[in-house]
């Protein structure tokens, strides 16, 4: 395996899991390098990422189904919900349905917020994939959603 500058790792005792230390090792790295690009920002990942995934949700979404998307702990969740609404860039509503439930929408304040995580996200993506055409990026891709189909599909 190319160690990039790193010191030599040898997971030649780790065969059947080539797979797993290799995709462990690059979203430690890929996470390290977007928190570095978020910090001028004052963002963090964990911040970020509910509001990322509310952006591609319908709105109005629950917290529930935001913690189920996300594969999270709804209650570690909500600890994150509470700060966003604190700086204002989300708002939570009971549901029309269950009063129990609450509803998002991200406000105008947090869609700007996200855009800039997208951009700056996207520049850490682009540079990370440098090496890769165009075809293998989108290969690359398509086997990763591939995985996550059958990750989802496995019982839990």
């Amino acid at each position: 395996m190319p160690q990039y500058g790193l010191p030599a790792l040898d997971d030649s005792a780790f065969s059947s899991m080539a797979l797993t230390f290799r995709v462990m090792r690059l979203a430690a790295v890929w996470r390290t390098r977007l928190e570095r690009a978020l910090r001028p920002h004052g963002m963090t990942v964990a911040v970020m990422r509910p509001l990322a995934y509310l952006m591609m949700m319908p709105e109005g979404t629950t917290q529930r189904d935001l913690a189920l998307v996300m594969d999270t702990d709804c209650s570690a969740l909500v600890r994150v919900l509470d700060l966003l609404e604190k700086e204002g860039l989300l708002s939570r509503t009971p549901d029309a349905q269950d009063r129990r439930a609450k509803c998002l929408s991200l406000t105008a304040a947090g869609r700007e917020k996200c855009a800039l995580f997208h951009q700056v996200a996207g520049e850490v993506e682009l540079s990370m994939k440098e090496g890769l055409s165009a075809q293998d990026a989108q290969g690359l891709v398509a086997r990763m959603d591939a995985l996550l189909t059958t990750a989802h599909a496995l019982p839990t």
